[in-house]
């Protein structure tokens, strides 16, 4: 006979199942229990503002009950703490002491008054001032130095053009005009034989009158006809290592005016 006892059979798989299913719930709940639980939000309540004006004595022995449970009334800045008696000052009570003098009056001397001014006045008569009076002598005129007038009309030559004589002079006529007309400049180029190269008006200012303006444009046309039948003198040979070169200059025509004729009668 065999005394072994047999052996423990094997777990099924339902009983395995059971347990795991067991172990995983113990698990939960541990976990449930341990972890931190957020409070529901609470509702804040509303704080409503209000003033209230307190004037009466018992309202004031209130307010400075307050004030002295307040806990920086020491501490913290305030007029009315240790803090800030430094801020307004009292003012020191000072009283000057009061003093009166008796009334005295300063001793003048009658016979010296008016003694001052009769040191600063003359002793002679005074004179009276007379502003109508005329001098005794006129003043000096001022001379004033003016241009002759033109009595005909004329040429003149500037630049180094000076240097060349004109062989002979132009004839330069009159313009009846009743103003007087501007200078006419003219701007010549001659060559050393003495002959004028095509010349040009200078620039000048430009006259507003229409009936001057047409004079003036005849006189200027007139000036460079006569300019390009000018002759000069031959230009001095220049030595054979320089070739001579033209003369430039400027030819002045100031031009003389006269009164234009009076119209016949009809």
């Amino acid at each position: 006979m065999n005394s072994a006892a047999p052996g423990t059979p094997p777990w099924s798989g339902r009983r395995w199942t059971f347990v795991i299913v067991a172990l995983g719930t113990l698990q939960l709940g541990a976990v449930w229990l341990l972890s931190a639980r957020s409070r529901p939000p609470q509702r804040q309540p509303q704080v409503e503002f209000a003033a209230r004006w307190l004037t009466a004595p018992t309202a004031m022995r209130a307010v400075d009950q307050l004030l002295l449970n307040d806990p920086t009334h020491l501490a913290a800045v305030n007029p009315r703490s240790f803090s800030g008696a430094w801020l307004r000052p009292a003012p020191p009570a000072y009283r000057p002491a009061e003093w009166r003098e008796a009334e005295r009056s300063f001793a003048q001397p009658t016979q010296t008054l008016g003694t001052a001014f009769q040191q600063v006045l003359p002793t002679g008569p005074a004179t009276l001032f007379e502003p109508a009076r005329k001098p005794a002598t006129a003043p000096a005129a001022a001379v004033v130095a003016q241009p002759a007038l033109r009595s005909a009309s004329r040429l003149l030559v500037e630049g180094p053009l000076r240097d060349r004589p004109l062989l002979q002079a132009p004839a330069l006529p009159s313009w009846p005009h009743t103003d007087v007309l501007a200078d006419t400049r003219v701007q010549v180029s001659v060559s050393t034989e003495g002959l004028v190269q095509p010349p040009h008006l200078a620039p000048a200012d430009r006259v507003n009158d229409p009936a001057q303006r047409a004079a003036q444009r005849t006189a200027d046309q007139h000036a460079l006809e006569l300019a390009r039948a000018l002759r000069f003198a031959p230009a001095a040979k220049a030595p054979s290592a320089r070739a001579a070169t033209p003369s430039e200059g400027v030819l002045v025509f100031q031009w003389h005016t006269l009164a234009p004729p009076a119209p016949k009668p009809d």
